[in-house]
């Protein structure tokens, strides 16, 4: 399993550092990765057969083993949750808001003009979010031509979640059965298994986060050199994905730090693979973004396209306060929750009371989703109901010994709570239970070490409920409502029309019909816009989700966003003749037709579709003409190489 995780590593660390490198050169297209995996090919050949690493062929052993170990009903049902993740990756196109805002349309732009570039667009997340995710999917989508395959990401990274789970319980001094039966559990975490056929990038990480630790700590027992290295790049992927991510970092150094003289003993290496480290971290982002935003984390440019947006909270000690209560609100929440308009707004009540004015530096504090889903969803509640039940029935085995524990293995324990701590105290997104996927797992260690967990998990009624646990979240991705396994539409439009006047149909309807809503109207979008134009506008707020759509098909045509600093004279000489509105394009323009009169724009159509990337609501889509004739001296729209 480690040698599928070292190759997962290196294939994630030329992924990256070609992204960057092609971008560099200005080559970011099929011929460039063409001939970088060409170069990498050759010498990947040369090298394995000089030193004939890793093997290929499963040993007959492997292979009985393996067949034995997924005869057992936990193993057995994990199977069962990753099979049923890459039937519903197959069967659906990816549907995630913050995907398609501003990570794909990222892509394409950046596949559009040849490389990496600084985005003229009204959604600054674009430039400033950390880009290891997308330099993974980047060269599929070129070469595939199709968003269908990109799953395959996140799923083959599920794939070795327990057993990077397992050697790092191991290694922190768990006991073998307990750490056997949690990594199951753990596994079957909401977070991990609704994202595992999805295009959400935050529990991708933890794979690199736990190889960074596992491969650290297990250089004292082998004596491997090379996983010295394998352990910094991995840490290094893992701060590039999302910098929500970095503090994890602290752990690494604390793991790696007793065989520090590695690096010493090695200078020439390490200054090589410390580069490399540097260059697939999250380091490359935040020079660009102290150079363009002034800030390392590109805060204060999303403050200032929207002056009313939130990231930072202000004061530490309420921020923990906040986060505790809303940590355990969205990890408490049912996958299905129909008050959630009531809740939220009560909420936003609350924040206006003077003592809820401490958590006004939230991003809608409190505030929850209609239900559970990959956009959402934190280590779940069935996890958090056997983790109460676990640590209070274990305390009842008061014979069994206790086993020690190295300084090590304990400051591995008590470390990841003060990071979290320092995440609460500094992060007040609306989805925080989200943005802690990369963390849950490293939180349990300290929480099962009590030597009464091994007599509890012989336990037969403790058993069959953790079962139960894992077997609900296979019940999750049945009825997940972005990728469900069952005819949703025809189920949830039957219910509707017996049931008119029932809010919960109505709310479960909504939430089903989404997915459906968005690809409808991606067919009109496609339908529309006059497929001989290479070059097409773009005006939307906030998580408007229609970009993607005016790229198809891809490689044919480019999209520029279009801002409200843009003039109708700019935006002709750069060849644009029809631009997409969804929503209003400006807080200036309080309607479309002041819009259609600073543009001199006639409408040619327009719709709404249902948009669950904005509670739900409906989105008013525009296409518009312009009716100017571009400038003579203007850029022409085939300047530009197409991805």
């Amino acid at each position: 399993m480690l040698n599928a995780v070292r190759i997962w590593i290196l294939l994630s660390t030329w992924l990256v550092s070609a992204g960057w490198i092609l971008s560099a050169l200005h080559q970011l297209n099929r011929v460039g990765y063409g001939v970088a995996f060409a170069l990498t090919g050759t010498v990947a050949i040369c090298w394995w057969g000089k030193n004939k690493w890793p093997a290929l062929q499963m040993p007959p052993a492997a292979w009985h083993k393996f067949r034995r170990r997924f005869k057992r009903p936990a193993p057995l049902l994990f199977l069962v949750l990753v099979l049923m993740s890459l039937v519903s990756g197959i069967l659906y196109a990816p549907y995630n808001p913050d995907t398609n805002s501003y990570r794909f349309p990222r892509m394409l732009h950046w596949l559009g003009q040849g490389q990496w570039h600084w985005i003229h667009t009204a959604d600054m997340r674009m430039n400033v979010a950390g880009c290891g995710y997308e330099w993974l999917l980047a060269p599929v989508l070129l070469f595939t031509r199709t968003d269908r395959f990109l799953f395959l990401i996140n799923w083959v990274s599920y794939l070795m979640l327990p057993g990077l789970m397992f050697c790092f319980f191991k290694l922190i001094g768990l006991r073998l059965r307990v750490a056997w039966w949690w990594t199951w559990l753990l596994a079957s975490g909401w977070c991990y298994v609704l994202q595992s056929a999805s295009v959400v990038n935050d529990a991708l990480p933890v794979i690199y986060a736990l190889a960074a630790v596992v491969l650290a700590m297990r250089i004292r027992r082998t004596g491997r050199t090379m996983d010295f290295w394998f352990s910094l790049l991995a840490a290094a992927l893992l701060t590039g994905v999302k910098q929500t991510g970095i503090p994890l970092a602290g752990l690494w150094l604390l793991a790696v730090w007793p065989h520090r003289r590695i690096a010493w003993a090695n200078p020439k290496t390490f200054f090589v693979i410390a580069s490399l480290g540097l260059l697939v971290s999250g380091v490359p982002t935040i020079v660009f973004n102290c150079m363009h935003t002034g800030s390392w984390s590109g805060v204060s440019a999303l403050q200032a396209e929207d002056p009313g947006w939130r990231l930072q909270l202000n004061s530490p000690f309420w921020g923990i306060v906040g986060n505790s209560f809303c940590l355990l609100v969205q990890n408490l929440l049912p996958p299905f929750f129909p008050w959630r308009g009531a809740w939220n707004h009560a909420m936003d009540d609350f924040v206006a009371t003077p003592f809820g004015t401490h958590f006004n530096s939230f991003e809608f504090f409190g505030h929850v989703s209609p239900g559970i889903s990959e956009s959402s969803a934190g280590i779940g509640l069935a996890i958090v109901f056997m983790t109460l039940i676990s640590i209070g029935a274990a305390r009842t085995f008061t014979a069994a010994r206790q086993i020690k524990c190295s300084p090590l293995q304990l400051g591995l324990r008590v470390c990841p709570w003060f990071l979290l701590v320092l995440f609460m105290a500094k992060v007040g997104f609306a989805q925080n239970a989200r943005h802690l996927a990369t963390y849950y797992i490293f939180f349990f260690p300290l929480l099962l070490a009590h030597a009464g967990h091994e007599k509890l998990v012989r336990q037969q009624w403790w058993q069959i409920i953790t079962l139960l646990c894992i077997s609900f979240s296979a019940g999750l991705l049945v009825v997940n409502t972005a990728r469900p396994l069952f005819p949703a539409v025809a189920v949830m439009r039957q219910l509707a029309a017996g049931h008119p006047h029932s809010k919960i149909i109505a709310a479960l309807h909504d939430a089903y019909m989404a997915p459906n809503s968005l690809r409808n109207a991606e067919r009109q979008i496609e339908e529309k816009v006059p497929p001989s134009e290479p070059l097409v506008g773009y005006a939307g707020l906030w998580n408007t989700q229609l970009e993607p759509a005016l790229w198809r098909p891809l490689g044919a045509r480019r999209v520029e966003d279009v801002l409200n600093t843009d003039s109708p004279e700019q935006l002709l000489q750069q060849g644009i003749h029809y631009v997409v509105i969804e929503n209003y394009p400006s807080l200036d323009c309080q309607n479309i037709s002041e819009w259609m009169a600073r543009y001199h724009a006639s409408l040619t159509a327009e719709f709404m579709y249902q948009d669950k990337g904005r509670d739900s609501s409906q989105s008013h889509v525009y296409m518009m003409r312009l009716d100017g004739k571009p400038s003579s001296q203007g850029v022409t729209a085939g300047s530009t190489t197409p991805p």
